[in-house]
């Protein structure tokens, strides 16, 4: 996609984006950049956020999260935020009860967008070409294809935003 593109798709996308979902993904990404952690509160937001129309999913994640303390929320995600390495930030957020690679994307998305992005298999899917759930060796992989396919001027976070509305429309996802 060129500039335009993304900015079509990226809007496209926007346009769509309830606003419940937006206002957390705005609220978590000024909270996250002060705090430099997360906690079990603001993930059980990010929860909610990745698994939206997923009601049964969601609960037991949540349900999950809520087992451990926040403190170890806190002291996980501050840990998984001091390194500069996708895997192994993934790999520890994803040590947190109820947290797989997917949403541990969402934590550093909302930290960092100009960064990070969302995984998913979707996003799998659109650059392996496999349907899958994306594993956490996925993920550098796939900041580096969003990284790439970037005309220039874009954080990361719209660019994947743009790649993921076209591949919602173009296979009819909801």
């Amino acid at each position: 996609m060129d500039r335009g593109d993304i900015s079509n798709w990226a809007e496209a996308y926007d346009e769509s984006y309830d606003e419940e979902l937006h206002e957390i993904e705005q609220t978590l990404h000024e909270t996250l950049q002060e705090q430099r952690y997360i906690t079990q509160s603001q993930l059980r937001d990010v929860i909610t956020w990745k698994l939206d129309n997923q009601a049964g999913r969601r609960s037991g994640n949540i349900e999950r999260v809520n087992r451990v303390p926040d403190a170890f929320v806190r002291r996980v995600s501050e840990a998984a935020l001091l390194v500069d390495d996708p895997e192994v930030q993934l790999k520890t957020l994803s040590s947190i009860p109820g947290i797989g690679s997917a949403t541990a994307t969402v934590v550093l998305t909302f930290y960092d967008p100009e960064r990070y992005a969302v995984g998913d298999r979707y996003m799998v899917d659109l650059f392996f070409g496999e349907d899958r759930q994306m594993r956490v060796t996925d993920y550098p992989k796939l900041l580096s294809e969003l990284r790439d396919r970037n005309p220039g001027g874009f954080d990361l976070r719209t660019v994947e935003k743009a790649y993921y509305q076209r591949y919602r429309e173009e296979n009819g996802i909801t």
